[in-house]
This record gives structure tokens, sequence and C-alpha cells, in this order.
């Protein structure tokens, strides 16, 4: 029998900026959304711990390898001393090899920090000789220094490369003598459920990065692949429901695009006298925190009412108050007088980070209205201007909205918000600010 065990993460992106703000699982991709500077900061140390974290359980478990399929840093903003931490941690578990397929974000070139002239240039250590990197965007197959019947697969994503090419559409190179072939390479797999877009949203799908099928990754017969460059975790069976595959996801959140628990995984692949392996999978989360989304209802609920609902919401999510960052996003329609936001912030004080967004709207709709009222006039022009920004237009998309009539490229949100920042004017006397589009 051959045993073999391993570490799998991938997706940190480490010195990336953190200021996505759009929430992948929710729809929601307003401004309002991002953190603050000074918590982006925290949050990028403790993404870099966490990764270090990870070296140090590969050597606790005494893995035979460590798999970092992709997304490793952010080359257009990673740090020296980031670089240094890696180089570091990798020579902590000298014992250990290392695989790395470089993604998207931190894809090889000659000039990458991924080879060690470029390190050398900056005055910083090589890597250590038990890290392998792919360099090549055509796979190639490396056999384990230890294990004689292990065999790794991989590639990496190139500058110059091709990203609609279908990534597993070749023959891979595997090692005819190993009885174990694990592939490592980023792609995005066509049906993982993240990458669907919503059929309720009218946003179109966005372009696959080295897509591939399950069929494809069947196709080439290796015993497990770890794969990268999506940010949720996910296992891949094929028709019969054998394990072909999985995404770790990324290791930890570093915006709301990465919601709730991230994790690494530990696995251990056997196979027998027959051939058949058999494939354990065991999450790992190392992260300290998580970013956790909590969205309220607060339509017809007074003061108290709304409190006492927000609480509930938050206690009801798994939000841990002392240790997450929590985004609390504020739905519906409320009585004139009645603020949400201020009543939420009133709870920060309770929690590690409470980041409020007010998407709610006062009801003024549901009052009956003088037509000829100032209020009425406004409401009817801008209502038919929503109606109008949101009807289909033959022309490109993203066109400057100075050049022709002015504002159309306005959305239908933006309108409304404009709308109802009007009534606050005209019926409160003051702007009560809220989330905008």
């Amino acid at each position: 029998m051959t045993r073999f065990t391993f570490l799998q993460f991938s997706d940190v992106l480490l010195d990336a900026k953190l200021t996505h703000t759009g929430l992948s699982q929710s729809g929601l991709t307003h401004s309002n959304f991002s953190l603050e500077k000074h918590i982006r900061a925290e949050r990028a140390r403790e993404l870099q711990e966490t990764t270090i974290n990870a070296f140090a359980l590969a050597r606790e478990q005494q893995v035979d390898a460590i798999l970092i399929p992709g997304g490793l840093w952010d080359n257009v903003t990673v740090t020296s001393k980031t670089i240094s931490a890696l180089t570091e941690a990798a020579a902590s578990v000298p014992d250990i090899p290392i695989y790395i397929a470089p993604g998207h974000r931190d894809f090889f070139t000659r000039s990458s920090l991924y080879t060690n002239d470029m390190l050398a240039a900056r005055g910083l250590k090589p890597w250590p000789s038990n890290v392998h990197v792919f360099t090549s965007e055509h796979f190639s197959s490396v056999v384990h220094p230890t294990i004689g019947d292990v065999c790794f697969t991989g590639r990496a994503i190139t500058k110059g490369a091709r990203r609609t090419e279908r990534i597993l559409s070749g023959t891979l190179p595997k090692s005819r003598l190993a009885s174990i072939n694990v592939g490592v390479f980023a792609g995005s797999l066509e049906s993982h459920p993240s990458l669907n877009a919503d059929p309720l949203s009218n946003e179109p799908r966005k372009p696959l990065i080295y897509p591939f099928s399950e069929e494809e990754l069947e196709a080439q017969n290796l015993t497990y692949a770890a794969v990268g460059h999506v940010k949720d975790a996910y296992q891949i069976f094929n028709a019969q429901d054998k394990l072909l595959g999985a995404y770790a996801g990324c290791l930890a959140g570093g915006s709301f695009q990465e919601l709730g628990q991230r994790f690494a995984i530990l696995g251990s692949i056997e196979v027998e006298g027959d051939g058949e392996p058999t494939i354990t999978l065991t999450p790992q989360e190392l992260d300290v925190r998580r970013m956790m989304l909590v969205s309220v209802d607060v339509s017809g609920l007074g003061d108290e009412e709304i409190k006492d609902e927000i609480v509930i919401n938050i206690e009801d999510s798994g939000v841990r108050p002392d240790t997450d960052l929590v985004a609390l996003n504020l739905e519906g329609r409320h009585k004139p007088g009645i603020y949400p936001k201020q009543i939420a912030e009133e709870l920060a004080d309770n929690f590690y980070h409470l980041l409020v967004v007010d998407n709610t709207r006062p009801d003024y709709l549901a009052e009956r209205f003088d037509e000829r009222t100032t209020e009425w006039k406004y409401i009817e022009a801008m209502l038919a201007m929503k109606t109008n920004a949101e009807k289909p237009r033959g022309r490109e998309m993203g066109s400057d909205s100075l050049s022709g009539l002015p504002g159309a490229d306005v959305s239908g949100k933006t309108v409304e918000d404009a709308l109802y920042y009007g009534l606050d004017a005209l019926k409160l006397k003051r702007v009560i600010v809220r989330n905008v589009g």
C-alpha cells in the first residue's frame, strides 16, 4: 500500500489591497461594504500570519507535501517583507517538498518573485531547495523526492498565456511508475456554483479563466487534482460520485466577497494493491477571524423592535462578536423619522468591528399625495426618469455619459437614490445619507 498525505491551500493573495467590495454571495455590490483603511492594514497582517500558520500546521502534521495551486500573493502589490516571510516559512519545513503552481494574480514571468534571480536582485534570500515552482504554461511532471510512487503534474499561469484556453484539452504528462498522480493548477471548473450567474440577475456571467469540465478532468486519469483560482471551497466529483479533486478556496477572507469559514485542506491518499485510491479530505480553519454578512429587514418596525431584530439576526447567524468582521446590511421600508443606521451603530461597541450599511428607505410612497403639490410632481418626474434609465439601450455599455445626453448612463438605482434624498429634503428638511448605487 502507498500512502501520501498533503496540505493544500491557495488564493490568499497576500498584500492585495483588500478594497474589493463586491459581495458575490449576496448580490450586494456597493462601495459602502469596503473596510476602513486601518482595518484593512490589520487584516493584511492577519492574512500573512494565517499563511505562516499553514506551514506550521504542515510541520505539526508531518505531511508528505504542501500543494499551493495559485493565488499566493498579488504581483502588483506584494512587498519584499512578505516574500521574505514566505521563504522563511518554506525553509522552516525543509523535509516537506512544496509544489507551487502560480495563478492568475501571482502569474509567473522571468522577472517574478518566484525566481531566485529576482530575489537576489532585491537582496532577498532565495527560495529553499524544498520548493518546486512550476514555471511553464505547459504542464510538466516531477516525482516526489522521497516517495517515488507519487508524481506531481502542474503548470503556471504566465502573463502571455491565453486566458480562455481549455486548460485540460490535451493529455497531461504523468509518471507511468507512480501509483499516485496529483495535479496542481489554477483554473475555472465550469460547474462551480460560485461561477454560475444568478438566474434572477440581469448581470451576464463573467468569462471563465482557463475553464475545464468534470469530464475533461476525469479523462486525465489523475489520482487527485489540487485546484486553485476560485475563492469558495468545492469538491469535484464525476457522474458516479468518484472524487476527482478539490478547491480549498481562499485560505482567509480579506473582504466581504469571502464570507464565513475559510479553510486549508489536510488530505490523505491511500492506494491498495488493486490500484483504487481512498482519498480523505479534512478542512482546517486557520484564520482567527471570519468575514460575516448579516441582513436585517426592518420593515414596519419601531426603534426598539429594530434593535431587537438586529440582535436576534446576529445571534442566529453564528457571528462571534469579539472576533469577526461583521457587515450589517439593513433593508426594508420604515416609517419616516426612524433612523435604522443610527440604532445599529449604537451596538458597535459590542463588536470587534461592525460595518453598518443602510439600504433602507423611508416609506414615503405609501402616503397619499395631492397631485397639485411639489412633492407629487417631483415623485412623478423621478419615477419617469427611473423607468427610462432602466430601459435597455442599443449602444455600448460603459460609454462616457459626458458625451451625448447628460446622465445617459445613470442607473435606475441612482435615480431612486436621488428620489429619496430629495424627499428627505422636502419632508424632513435634512438628507439622511444611505447606501448609494
